[in-house]
C-alpha cells in the first residue's frame, strides 16, 4: 500500500527547493494532456510528478462517493465503479500519453481529470467535474498540505475552494487526493442514428431539448455518402442521439425521436449495444476519425463554445467541416491559418468561445494562442487573486490557466 504521508513529503520538499532556486514546477500525471494548454517554458520547468500518489483511499458504494488519491489510473477507478454498478457520469475523457493506437501508452489520472476540468458528451446534461467535486487536498506554493470539502454534499463552509482546481491545470497547486461523487448506471441506454442536413439535426435538437426527455448525449459530424451517380456525392450528417435512464422512459423516448425522424423523412437505426458503446468512447477519447484524420497538415483543431439560444435561427457556417456535440452547445473545428480570422470573427458574432485544442505541426511562437477568445478582466482579476493566495511566489506559474 502507498505511503501517503512520504509522498507527499516528497512533494513538499521539491516544491520549497524550487521555491529557494526560483525554478517554475509543472505538475504531472502520466501526460495524457501535455498537449492541451502546453507549459510556456517548458525547457526550464521541473516536473512534478503524482505517480507515485496511486490507490482508493475510500469507497462507499452506499453513500455514493469515493475517495482517490491524485495519480490513479482513471480507468481503474471507472472500472471498480462499474464493478459496484455505478459511475462518474460527466464521462471525463481518457486520453493516452502517446497516440490512441499505443498500447503502451499510460492512461489519465484522477488529479489530471480535476486539473483539467475536461467533461466528455454527457457533460451538457449531467453537469461538469467541478459538480461532481466533494472535496479535495491541495499542496499550496508555500509547501502547506491544505484540505477542502468532505465527503458530502452540504459540507461547505466559506469558499468552496475545491470546486475552484477544476480547470486550474496544476497552477495553483499540487492536487493530491479529491473526493467524487458518484451514480448508479441507469437500467435503459440506448442510441439512435439517422443522417440529415446539419440544419435539420440543430432544429431537431432544439425541438427534442424542449421536451422532458431522458437525452444524455448528442453528435453529429460530417459524412460521405456513397454517389448514386458518378459525377457528385451528396454530403450529410450522421446523427446520434444516446438515451440514458428507466427502461420505460429510454423506450417512450425513442419511439417519440423516431416519429420525429420519419417526419423529416429520414431513416433511423437503433444501434446495437456494443456499436454505441464504441462511438461514444471514440467520441469522449477523441478516437473518432474525425479527430485522427484532419482536412491537411497544417490545419489545426479548434474547441468552441456556443451559449444555445444564438442557435434558435441560424447554425453556424462552421457546422459543415465540425464535431458538433452538447445537443449543439460545443464544436470541435479543424481549420487552416488562413480560415482563423473568419472562424474567430463568427464565434464572437455568435457569443460563444475560441479556444486551441491542438496544433499538429506546433505553435512554437504562440502565434495561433492569438485567435482565443481572451477571457474578461474581471474574471482575469480574480484568477490573479486566486493565484497570489495559493501561490505568493509563482513556484506553479507555469501559464496554463491564464497568461
Amino acid at each position: 500500500m502507498t505511503d501517503f504521508l512520504a509522498e507527499h513529503a516528497l512533494l513538499q520538499e521539491h516544491i520549497l527547493q524550487a521555491r529557494s532556486r526560483g525554478r517554475v514546477v509543472h505538475v504531472r500525471g502520466w501526460g495524457s494532456k501535455d498537449f492541451y494548454r502546453k507549459v510556456v517554458d517548458s525547457e526550464h520547468a521541473e516536473v512534478l510528478s503524482t505517480s507515485g500518489l496511486d490507490g482508493v483511499v475510500n469507497y462507499e458504494p452506499t453513500e455514493l462517493f469515493i475517495q482517490v488519491a491524485a495519480g490513479t489510473s482513471l480507468k481503474s477507478v471507472e472500472a471498480l465503479l462499474a464493478s459496484h454498478g455505478q459511475c462518474l457520469p460527466f464521462e471525463p475523457p481518457r486520453f493516452k500519453y502517446h497516440s490512441p493506437q499505443d498500447e503502451n501508452a499510460r492512461d489519465a489520472t484522477i488529479g489530471g481529470m480535476v486539473a483539467s476540468g475536461l467533461s466528455g458528451p454527457s457533460r451538457a446534461s449531467v453537469g461538469a467535474v467541478k459538480d461532481f467535486i466533494l472535496g479535495a487536498h491541495l499542496i499550496n506554493g508555500k509547501a502547506e498540505h491544505l484540505v477542502f470539502g468532505g465527503q458530502v454534499m452540504k459540507n461547505v463552509a466559506g469558499y468552496d475552494v475545491s470546486r475552484v482546481l477544476s480547470s486550474s491545470m496544476g497552477t495553483l497547486g499540487v492536487i493530491t487526493q479529491v473526493t467524487l461523487k458518484v451514480l448508479p448506471l441507469a437500467p435503459g441506454d440506448l442510441s439512435v442514428r439517422a443522417l440529415m442536413s446539419a440544419q435539420e439535426a440543430q432544429a431537431l435538437m432544439l425541438l427534442l431539448g424542449r421536451a422532458p426527455l431522458p437525452l444524455r448525449a448528442s453528435t453529429w459530424t460530417r459524412v460521405l455518402i456513397e454517389p448514386t451517380s458518378p459525377q457528385s456525392a451528396t454530403p450529410k450528417f450522421e446523427l446520434t442521439l444516446r438515451l440514458n435512464g428507466a427502461s420505460a422512459a429510454t423506450q417512450s423516448a425513442k419511439r417519440l425521436i423516431q416519429s420525429e425522424l420519419e417526419a423529416l423523412g429520414c431513416e433511423t437505426q437503433v444501434l446495437r449495444a456494443e456499436e454505441a458503446t464504441l462511438h461514444w468512447e471514440s467520441v469522449r477519447d477523441q478516437e473518432h476519425p474525425f479527430f485522427l484524420t484532419p482536412p491537411s497538415p497544417e490545419a489545426s483543431l479548434w474547441r468552441v463554445s456556443l451559449p444555445l439560444k444564438a442557435l434558435q435561427h441560424q447554425v453556424p457556417t462552421f457546422s459543415d467541416r465540425a464535431m458538433v456535440e452538447w445537443f449543439g452547445a460545443l464544436h470541435w473545428v479543424w481549420a487552416k491559418p488562413m480560415e482563423l480570422s473568419s472562424l474567430q470573427e463568427e464565434v464572437s458574432r455568435l457569443g460563444g468561445t475560441l479556444s486551441l485544442w491542438r496544433a499538429l505541426q506546433g505553435d512554437p511562437e504562440g502565434q495561433l494562442k492569438a485567435f482565443n477568445t481572451p477571457i474578461e478582466p474581471h474574471l482575469y482579476q480574480l484568477q490573479q487573486q486566486l493565484q497570489v493566495a495559493f501561490d505568493p511566489h509563482g513556484v506553479f506559474n507555469t501559464g496554463r490557466a491564464y497568461p
